[in-house]
């Protein structure tokens, strides 16, 4: 095809009636001409029905949009960005209140004294990637899938846990695609309703990963697995050990 000029003037010829010069016996439109011609010719036409017809039909949603009070502009604006933050919270990062004692003390250390709760920021996206023994997650309580939970990884896929009362047995070894949860109040049997009373828990329950205390201000901080100490009553799985299904 022929190189086409800024003025369009190569799609002029192309689309020319016949008998008139540069189109004569290959009008593209009504047949004749060239294949190439004729597909320059209505793409050109269309495009330029569009470029008009576009920018006429939006200059007049402008206007209209600029009569608007302001007040009732941001309004709109406010509720067409609802679904987009929506979408964000649920399924990106949220914030969360933590309720109980169960991980007294790291979480909702001043609950003795005030009536206060922590402020966590939790991340919802791919919750399960990377998990590690020390991380704090949120998931569905197994005994009861209307309750969220908040509690410390201590083993993970592999290991062997000693367990605590009231769990039936002494040793338990977690099984693929499970983790076991514990909170970390000193009085446990009383205050922590944990792995030790159902068991481990899939992790298809979680629903997000805590990623640090956003309040109270003065314990603003990041959670970070790396500044825990690990469970004694844990028995890691070593790499070359292999996994067992239950």
């Amino acid at each position: 095809m022929q190189e086409i000029d800024g003025k369009g003037a190569w799609y002029k010829r192309a689309c020319a009636k016949p008998g008139v010069e540069g189109g004569r016996d290959r009008d593209p439109v009504k047949g004749g001409g060239h294949p190439d011609m004729q597909w320059a010719c209505s793409s050109y036409s269309f495009l330029q029905y569009l470029r008009y017809h576009n920018t006429t039909h939006f200059q007049n949603i402008y206007q209209r949009y600029q009569r608007i009070p302001l007040i009732l502009r941001n309004i709109i604006s406010f509720i067409t960005w609802l679904p987009v933050l929506w979408c964000f919270h649920i399924h990106v990062f949220q914030l969360m209140w933590v309720t109980g004692r169960s991980m007294y003390p790291f979480l909702n250390t001043d609950s003795d004294r005030r009536l206060t709760r922590d402020i966590v920021a939790v991340r919802m996206w791919n919750p399960t990637k990377g998990l590690k023994r020390g991380d704090i997650v949120i998931f569905r309580s197994p005994s009861n899938p209307d309750k969220v939970a908040v509690k410390r990884i201590i083993a993970l896929e592999g290991d062997t846990v000693i367990t605590r009362d009231p769990y039936p047995i002494p040793r338990q070894e977690v099984s693929l695609g499970h983790i076991w949860v514990e909170g970390e109040h000193p009085e446990h049997t009383r205050w922590s309703y944990d792995s030790n009373t159902y068991g481990a828990v899939s992790k298809s329950l979680i629903i997000g990963k805590a990623m640090g205390v956003v309040w109270p201000w003065s314990r603003r901080s990041w959670i970070s697995a790396d500044g825990w100490r690990r469970s004694s009553r844990v028995i890691e799985r070593r790499p070359d050990d292999g996994l067992h299904i239950s």
